[in-house]
């Protein structure tokens, strides 16, 4: 007994819609193996962008994919039964399988580009990948067309296709609905994915802030360069403790009661005595290697007594010495100095020691500097 032409038309799209998930499954099964084995999934038509479908979705994958399927069955029956009006089931649901793969795969390529297309207009299109899918879906129903093609084939003494292939009223607005669907479900599940990898991100990085000294560092960070020299009207003479005949050397920081301190050593190293006169010149950079906005001021500290500032003669071999102090502050979150740059007097190249120094001078805080005097036992004992 013959099987009626709009039920076979009707197996064809349901087969149509079995296919395309399998393949969508598929592909995500390959994918999913460790190692380079994952590759085999590039052998499978992307008949879904894999950001939409995978990853950290949630739910709506599993919405996505089912509003893929309903999709490539209503388009598939709205297809057939227009085109096998004209007596040719098989290519009638062969041609509707590649309409099919085509359309669904342009919606779930739209729902991709949704944040691009938000952003920057029709120009977003032109943004990553945008068309792999409809593309990818129209191949896929060229090469597996056939078989919903058979299904839907009549018998050849069938004579009134007119009449068993009349479309129900509904298929039209249905496929329509579901194309939508699928934008609507892609465009959520790109969304949870998106928050999903921010969120990780954020606790990620509370957690390593957790355990970081100051804020993680940031490249994008505004800020400036820390200048190599403070502008000084001071003109050095020949005594002068200047970088041929002396260096400075940082010495490790001091804490009591909520203060902080912390020495710097200029160490005269040539056969004959220099002269510093003053306070140093001193910077900090951040852990973004920008300048720290910090205030400084010459004079005491509640760690050290500034001595004023007065012309002192460093012997060969000797050392004079200056202090830092400042208040504890909180790094939690915070810039914080990372590099210290200091200069015998403003006016000289500044230098830093190379390396990071972990210091609770935050952005906003005050650092007292005294004013150089000769350092009188440049190596305490323990």
């Amino acid at each position: 007994m013959r099987t009626p032409l709009s039920r076979r038309l009707l197996a064809s799209s349901a087969l149509a819609a079995a296919l395309w998930l399998l393949i969508v499954v598929i592909r995500w099964g390959f994918s999913q193996i460790p190692g380079g084995a994952a590759q085999l999934a590039q052998l499978v038509p992307q008949l879904a962008p894999s950001q939409l479908l995978w990853g950290q979705s949630g739910g709506w994958l599993f919405v996505a994919i089912a509003a893929g399927v309903l999709a490539v069955g209503l388009v598939h029956a709205l297809v057939t039964a227009l085109a096998a009006r004209s007596g040719a089931p098989l290519i009638a649901a062969w041609f509707a399988t590649v309409t099919a793969g085509a359309v669904v795969g342009l919606a779930f390529d739209l729902a991709a580009a949704w944040g691009s297309l938000a952003m920057f207009g029709p120009r977003g299109l032109l943004v990553g990948a945008f068309g792999v899918a409809a593309a990818s879906g129209a191949l896929w129903g060229l090469a597996a067309g056939w078989m919903p093609g058979l299904v839907a084939r009549s018998p050849a003494e069938t004579p009134a296709y007119a009449d068993e292939t009349r479309r129900p009223v509904w298929l039209l607005p249905a496929a329509a609905v579901a194309v939508i669907a699928v934008v609507a479900g892609g465009v959520a599940s790109d969304t949870a994915r998106t928050a999903a990898i921010a969120a990780e991100s954020a606790a990620r990085q509370e957690a390593e802030a957790a355990v970081t000294f100051g804020a993680l560092p940031d490249p994008n960070a505004p800020g400036v360069p820390v200048p190599t020299r403070a502008e000084a009207s001071t003109e050095l003479d020949a005594q002068w403790c200047t970088p041929d005949k002396a260096t400075l050397l940082l010495g490790q920081s001091d804490a009591a009661t909520g203060h902080r301190g912390m020495p710097i050593q200029l160490m005269n190293f040539s056969d004959e005595p220099c002269v510093i006169e003053g306070y140093p010149d001193v910077a900090f950079g951040d852990q973004n290697q920008h300048l720290l906005a910090v205030t400084i001021e010459q004079g005491g500290s509640f760690m050290a007594q500034d001595p004023g500032p007065q012309r002192i003669e460093v012997p060969a071999g000797g050392y004079a010495l200056t202090y830092l102090g400042w208040d504890a502050a909180s790094p939690h979150g915070a810039l914080v100095t990372k590099t210290v740059y200091a200069a015998p007097t403003a006016g000289m190249e500044r230098g830093s020691w190379g390396l990071d120094v972990d210091l609770d001078i935050v952005e906003g805080s005050t650092v007292s500097v005294t004013a150089w005097e000769i350092d009188p036992d440049p190596f305490p004992s323990e």
